[in-house]
């Protein structure tokens, strides 16, 4: 079961359902509680798919250069793993076609994109990135809208484009730190292709822009800022800038990503409560942004650790096809 537990990162499935969640507020006037708990449990089902097939799908590298992972330890058959992601994927599409089958475009785009970065686009640096804001952020607040309205208003490409760079950001400083196992392995990711020092501009440059579009939805959505709104977007930028600065070489000491992923966890939440704040639900979006925030603060995190947390035999690397 440790198998199971370790790929279904609990910090990645909250995030999920947030942004569809906020998908489904920002949609519509008055959205129901029913479609707006509907949107996030398809987001967090979806996202679990996701988690299992990318590790189904990355396997070949994990057991070359991270073999303490659920399936290259053997805690986690290759086979199960590709089962749970499809009946996963299938409960997704189920929920999506029941509730608005326009959902669906979205949730096929979403599908494509994330198998075309697991089998080609890591390797090609920043597009690799892209495709991850666009299929694990963008398309998901984009189905979430589906749930409480006929096709996502326009208003809603600002949000879209903000926590899609938010989340090329999150991919780009994953890479960051997986450097070392990257170059290993021989990925192409921005990193490994151009260095840590220009990957570190590049992220800059992604909060800068994600931030301005983050600022400019109260506008774009004809809503004022809430005290809600201004609060979590304050503390948004504080952990965005925290983050960046444990990145920052200095005399004495080294970049230091991992405690940067510590501070982005949290930062990932923020930005898509505050948008949710912004429909003028401030309790709301501040119980759930909080509920996320425990979850992230006590869920373990395996996948992170640069070590082994649970040595087993290493199988066998599969054939490249």
């Amino acid at each position: 079961m440790s198998g199971h537990a370790e790929t279904l990162r609990p910090y990645d499935l909250v995030v999920a359902a947030l942004v569809t969640a906020v998908g489904a507020v920002l949609a519509a006037p008055a959205p129901g509680l029913g479609r707006v708990l509907g949107a996030a449990a398809a987001g967090l089902v979806a996202c679990a798919g996701a988690l299992y097939g990318d590790d189904f799908l990355t396997r070949a590298g994990d057991i070359e250069t991270k073999p303490y992972r659920p399936i290259p330890s053997g805690r986690l058959r290759p086979g199960t793993a590709a089962g749970c992601a499809v009946a996963l994927w299938l409960a997704a599409v189920v929920a999506a076609a029941v509730v608005n089958w326009r959902s669906l475009l979205f949730v096929a785009i979403a599908a494509a994109v994330h198998y075309a970065y697991a089998r080609r686009l890591k390797d090609r640096g920043l597009w690799g990135d892209l495709a991850v804001g666009a299929s694990g952020w963008t398309c998901p607040l984009l189905a979430g809208a589906c749930f409480t309205a006929s096709w996502p208003p326009p208003h809603l490409a600002v949000p879209a484009l903000a926590l899609g760079l938010q989340g090329t950001f999150s991919n780009l400083l994953l890479a960051l730190a997986d450097l070392p196992y990257d170059r290993r392995a021989g990925s192409g990711t921005l990193p490994v292709r151009r260095g840590p020092r220009l990957a570190v501009r590049v992220l800059a440059a992604l909060a800068v822009a994600g931030w301005t579009a983050a600022c400019l939805t109260p506008l774009a959505a004809g809503h004022r800022p809430t005290a809600a709104f201004v609060v979590l977007m304050a503390a948004a930028a504080v952990l965005s800038a925290a983050c960046l600065a444990e990145l920052r070489a200095r005399p004495g000491r080294q970049p230091r990503p991992e405690r940067a992923i510590g501070r982005h966890l949290y930062e990932r939440l923020a930005l898509p409560g505050a948008l949710w704040a912004l429909s003028g639900q401030a309790v709301a979006a501040a119980t759930v942004t909080a509920a996320a925030a425990l979850v992230v603060r006590l869920a373990p995190r395996p996948m992170l650790d640069p070590g082994p947390p649970h040595p087993g035999p290493v199988q066998e690397a599969p054939a490249t096809p």
